[in-house]
């Protein structure tokens, strides 16, 4: 008895494939069987004697998914709340004052809000960075969300303690002991749409003790290590990775988040010990962490990999940063020229070098290089097809305009694992009245329980880092005592 086959092909539009050996199909065929690419073509004749439900592609753009690197989806319900802040001013405001108050009930709708938003914005996988695990209950009922929306992704499971009541764990070795827990129970064959992470303790904020056993724990259950690494400029916070090279804690694959405040030698240690880097212009540009390290990441042989951050403070679509991110290291280039008195003649970057900061750049980030990331025969189907509706020609270069001239109402359609998530411009199988009212409905209790709460500013913010800075010197340097 044969066995049914899922198949659709993708007809007519201008594909960008993400891959060298088949390039760019301006009328292009691609063909999906049971939820991975199975060919490409030059034009639809080829798969035209297959059953198959066909995809009208006329007129848009189809590239490989977008892969968000990291992303904060348990804050997707604060939207533009830390626009005019400063990363200090962030941290103690929102990042730790409203993350003690949020239930793992918040958790679960923040979480399933803020992947949709992926979803729509053609972000087909990410990694979670949930920080926000205030209790078990939290990381279960993030998981679900993620389940629930269907998006592709790593779950990183974070160890942030917040002044949360009554506290969730007991310890910070309970805390350690719970990620297994997960593992079994959620991620044992590592053959869905999730993949387990950990997401480290800021370095300098506990014990180097229990950030050593944070790594131990995520290279037993071979899972996906993340820490925001170096992102503010003259501080002693977020760093230590001479410390953690010292007791062998760094090892490949480990993806540091923003990285803008490190220095060369701290560079060369991450190119020595196989790291990868996720870079998110916005905030970084917007929070005083420095420029987007673009250049020092190539400089050091490091391919960038590109994400979101949150939406806190800037878009949650990946067109955005590229663009921001290219336009931005451009500049910086070419004022390299302009101090030497010269002219400059041509562009250090391509609009396809920050194509592939959301697509190879971000799969190696999360080392799925080998299934997502281009329109690859064998690969998975995460397609998505881009629309410019309101554009009143074609685009004479279709690259540039993916990558420039792009947003997220763009997106009409969003393929992941071979099921349509978004059609004609519509998220589908989702109740997005009912989720929007569930939404509204929980940051109207989150903004409730916030009222009263004093904002830090300025001075105080300052006072507040220089606090944490202290105590990261202590932390750090019990690295070295016997």
């Amino acid at each position: 008895m044969s066995m049914q086959v899922d198949r659709k092909v993708i007809t007519g539009g201008h594909i960008i494939t993400m891959d060298a050996e088949y390039g760019e199909l301006p009328q292009g065929a691609l063909l999906i069987e049971n939820g991975r690419i199975a060919a490409l073509a030059e034009n639809a004749k080829a798969f035209s004697h297959l059953d198959a439900e066909v995809i009208d592609a006329r007129g848009a753009i189809v590239l490989p998914g977008m892969i968000d690197s990291h992303r904060h989806t348990w804050m997707s319900l604060f939207r533009g709340i830390s626009g005019d802040m400063s990363l200090p001013e962030f941290l103690a405001n929102t990042f730790y004052g409203l993350g003690a108050l949020v239930t793992a009930e918040d958790l679960s709708a923040a979480t399933l809000v803020g992947a949709l938003e992926a979803i729509d914005s053609g972000v087909t996988t990410i990694l979670d960075c949930c920080d926000c695990v205030n209790s078990p209950d939290h990381a279960v009922a993030a998981i679900e969300s993620l389940q629930q929306s269907g998006i592709r992704g790593v779950y990183s499971y974070g160890f942030q303690v917040y002044d949360f009541q009554p506290a969730g764990f007991s310890s910070h070795q309970e805390r350690v002991n719970f990620a297994a827990e997960l593992r079994e129970r959620y991620f044992s064959d590592d053959q869905g749409l999730l993949r387990m992470g950990t997401l480290l303790s800021d370095f300098g904020t506990v014990p180097f003790t229990q950030t050593a056993a944070e790594i131990r724990m995520a290279q037993q259950l071979d899972i996906l290590i993340a820490s925001h690494t170096g992102a503010l400029p003259n501080s002693r916070l977020l760093k230590g990775l001479q410390e953690l090279d010292d007791h062998q804690l760094l090892q490949p694959g480990h993806l540091h988040i923003h990285c803008s405040g490190l220095t060369d030698p701290e560079w060369r240690l991450l190119a020595k010990t196989g790291a990868k880097v996720s870079i998110a212009p916005e905030t970084e540009m917007q929070m005083g962490m420095g420029f987007p390290p673009i250049r020092a990441c190539l400089d050091h042989g490091i391919a960038p990999a590109i994400s979101t951050d949150i939406v806190c403070v800037g878009s949650g679509d990946l067109f955005s940063q590229m663009r921001l991110g290219l336009q931005t290291q451009r500049c910086l280039d070419n004022h390299q020229h302009h101090i030497r008195g010269e002219v400059v003649s041509e562009l250090s970057l391509s609009v396809g070098d920050a194509l592939r900061w959301a697509t190879h750049g971000s799969a190696a980030a999360l080392g799925m290089e080998t299934s997502i990331g281009s329109l690859t025969p064998g690969k998975q189907a995460d397609v998505i097809m881009l629309k410019h509706q309101r554009a009143m020609v074609p685009s004479s270069f279709p690259r540039a305009s993916s990558v420039l001239q792009s947003h997220a109402a763009d997106v009409d359609t969003v393929i992941i694992n071979g099921q349509t998530r978004k059609r004609h411009g519509e998220l589908v199988g989702q109740d997005m009245a009912a989720i929007r009212q569930r939404a509204a409905q929980t940051l109207a209790r989150i903004q409730q329980a916030a009222l009263g709460r004093a904002e830090i500013t300025g001075a105080e913010a300052v006072a507040w880092l220089r606090e944490a800075e202290r105590r990261a010197s202590v932390n750090l340097a019990e690295a070295y005592r016997r």
